[in-house]
């Protein structure tokens, strides 16, 4: 009697149609995890920029409703974050997940935190230098142009309760660089025209070309810059101060949720 063998095998066909099967799978999930995987980063940054913004405020209860110092120009060089953390007891919190920027061992750890890595630091506080003039005459502290616009100041002590728009004033956004680190005042202060706020990984472009920001009232919420710059309450309409450059491509005017004076 005949009998007939049959191969349980796969053919070659059979086999090229499964590879491209799970290829093409794979072409289609593999964006969708990516996203999802940035999402699920996006949401972490959104938590540490909103325990950062009610940090600020738990630090104001307890030194007669002001904001810290934004660098920490008093008695020592102590940076904000400094002054802050002790109310979110994490020092993890401050360095976003997207922040990839490698610190090495610059800066003062050495000193501050001995015989451990460098910590890095993600968020800064709006502020900036005095990049342009003043028209009285006064560059740093209290009556400064930029003490004037911040809602904190070079040398601290601004109140909270004095920011008129509590809700659309930035108090905190991303400045992720090389040297911003927990022991280090440097890069504490951040501002729409800084050019590392724009750069690549820089605050603007973290999330698909936004970022999350802390809000004077204790929020924090993702925006565009394009959201960030648009004009609040009476600055519609208002003339730029006659110390502002003209520059309106890198210093346009207004300036938004940048600007406590709504």
């Amino acid at each position: 009697m005949n009998s007939t063998h049959k191969s349980k095998a796969f053919t070659l066909i059979e086999l090229l149609v499964v590879i491209a099967i799970i290829a093409i799978l794979a072409a289609i999930l593999f964006p969708v995890f990516a996203q999802a995987k940035m999402a699920a980063k996006k949401t972490v940054d959104l938590s540490n920029v909103k325990q950062l913004a009610l940090g600020v405020a738990m630090y104001g209860n307890d030194y007669d409703d002001t904001y810290p110092f934004c660098w920490g120009w008093n008695s020592e060089w102590k940076p904000w974050h400094q002054q802050v953390n002790p109310y979110i007891k994490n020092v993890s919190i401050w360095l976003s997940p997207v922040d990839n920027w490698g610190r090495g061992n610059e800066g003062n750890d050495a000193t501050c935190n001995p015989g451990k890595p460098v910590r890095g630091v993600t968020y800064s506080m709006n502020y900036t230098w005095p990049a342009f003039g003043s028209s009285n005459g006064t560059w740093w502290g209290q009556g400064s142009p930029q003490c004037d616009m911040s809602p904190t100041c070079d040398d601290g002590g601004a109140s909270q309760t004095a920011v008129p728009a509590v809700a659309s004033t930035i108090l905190i956004a991303p400045r992720p660089n090389w040297y911003h680190q927990y022991c280090e005042g440097w890069a504490t202060e951040e501002f729409f025209n800084y050019g590392e706020f724009n750069m690549v990984g820089g605050g603007a472009t973290m999330f698909n070309n936004g970022a999350n920001y802390g809000l004077c009232d204790g929020h924090a919420k993702f925006m565009f810059k394009s959201a960030t710059l648009k004009a609040q309450g009476s600055q519609s309409g208002s003339t730029a101060p006659s110390y502002w450059p003209n520059d309106p491509v890198n210093w346009p005017w207004p300036v938004g949720m940048w600007d406590k004076r709504q």
